[in-house]
Formats: C-alpha cells, sequence, structure tokens
C-alpha cells in the first residue's frame, strides 16, 4: 500500500535518512514499518532500538503503530520523548555531570517561581519595572532558551555583549562629525548601547538562575537535551 517514496524509507535500513513530508502524510507509518523492516532484515533485537518524538501524544501513537505492525516486540522498541529520554539518561549519569544526586526537572510553574525569585532576591536597573514587574519575563525565558540551544552560557554572553558595546563606542563611524555635539556618539548608536545595556544585565540574571538551579539540584526543560548532550560528550 506505500507508494515509491514511502517504501524507499521503508527499505533503507542501513545509514541516516531523513523524510520531508506534510502532516497527515504518513510519517508515523514509514517510522513504525521502517523499525519493522529493520526487525525483519537484521539481527537486530527490538529493545536495541531507540525511537524519539517530540510529545507524549506522538509515544503513543507510535507505540501503537508498532504494536499494530510487528505484535508484542512493539512494546520492546524504547519509544520516547526527547526530554523524557534525556531524563533517564541523566538519572543514570548525573556523577558525570558532577552532580551529586539525581536532579529534579521542574516544571513550567515552578520554572516561573524560580525566575520570579531570582528576580526578586536581586537588584535590577532595567529588568524588573516598578510599574510592569513581569515586562521583561517572557523575553528573558525566550533569550535563555535561545542561548542554552546556541550553547551560550552565561559568561560567554556577557563577553559577546561587552564586546559589541566596546566596539560601538570605539569606532569612528559612529561619533558626530559637526555642531555643537561634535565627537560624541550619535543617538541611534546610544540606544543601541542601550538596548545591549539591557542585555548585559539578562547575562547576569542568567548566571544567577543557573546557580540558583545548582544550589537546588533542579533542571528545567532546556537544560535536559543540553546536559543529555554533556553526557554523551564526557562520559566513556
Amino acid at each position: 500500500k506505500l507508494n515509491k517514496a514511502q517504501k524507499e524509507a521503508v527499505d533503507a535500513i542501513e545509514g541516516p535518512v531523513m523524510v520531508v513530508a506534510g502532516p497527515g502524510t504518513g510519517k508515523t507509518q514509514i517510522l513504525a514499518l521502517r523499525i519493522g523492516n529493520i526487525l525483519l532484515e537484521t539481527d537486530i533485537n527490538a529493545d536495541g532500538i531507540l525511537c524519539l518524538t517530540f510529545t507524549n501524544a506522538a509515544v503513543e501513537a507510535m507505540q501503537g503503530r508498532l504494536e499494530k505492525y510487528i505484535g508484542p516486540a512493539g512494546k520492546k522498541v524504547n519509544t520516547s520523548t526527547f526530554h523524557s529520554f534525556g531524563m533517564k539518561i541523566i538519572e543514570e549519569y548525573y556523577p558525570v555531570l558532577g552532580m551529586e544526586k539525581v536532579p529534579k526537572l521542574l516544571d513550567d510553574i515552578e520554572a516561573i517561581l524560580l525566575f520570579d525569585e531570582v528576580l526578586d532576591k536581586n537588584s535590577w536597573k532595567y529588568l524588573k519595572p516598578r510599574g510592569d514587574r513581569s515586562r521583561y519575563f517572557r523575553d528573558l525565558r525566550s533569550l535563555i532558551s535561545l542561548l542554552k540551544r546556541e550553547r551560550l552560557n552565561p559568561k560567554e554572553f556577557l563577553t559577546e555583549v561587552e564586546r559589541e558595546i566596546e566596539h560601538l563606542k570605539k569606532d569612528p563611524d559612529n561619533l558626530l562629525t559637526r555642531g555643537e555635539n561634535k565627537g560624541e556618539l550619535k543617538k541611534e548608536i546610544l540606544n543601541k548601547i542601550d538596548s545591549l545595556e539591557r542585555s548585559r544585565e539578562a547575562a547576569v540574571f542568567f548566571q544567577l538562575y543557573e546557580e540558583a538551579k545548582v544550589f537546588k539540584n533542579v533542571l528545567d526543560y532546556d537544560d535536559v537535551l543540553e546536559k543529555m548532550v554533556e553526557v554523551m560528550e564526557r562520559s566513556k
């Protein structure tokens, strides 16, 4: 019942394969059949296969397909979300990360409370305006999430910000060349520097947030994949 491209993906059991397809085109079916074909054509056991996806609903859908296509062996295939698999790895190899005990994974509400705790316990010029204490909360979370995906730690981010501020201040093209304010920085450059000062403060927050998590022995969702990669890099 497969079309030519689908069958090609199912039959390709050696090496990496990428299937590019839109919603409702049978991606789950193709993955399940490919796993079945690997079990049929090789001596690999079902528990030697790892199948990762993004949501719990997708995990359930995949497990259902596997059991439908390959029977009881489908239950033995390691099917989970990226984050739940990451936590399994971390729970087994946490000493590799320099941790003394298994860390706890923060849920969304607990992560918000920790963010708020770090904001409340420290003084800020930009991050917590009196009129709207939560104004930059969403921006901070998005920024930290982005930096972690880029594998930039707080110190590296702060260094980049300070380097950019220094460059803007020293670049002669950024100075006014006439009028009574000759030699001073142009207004648009001052605005850029002001924005970077906010980023500098965000880097300080990032550092304090990371320290708070270490102290409490907790991880947030953004940490899971990063820490899993660290385990892979450090562990024999």
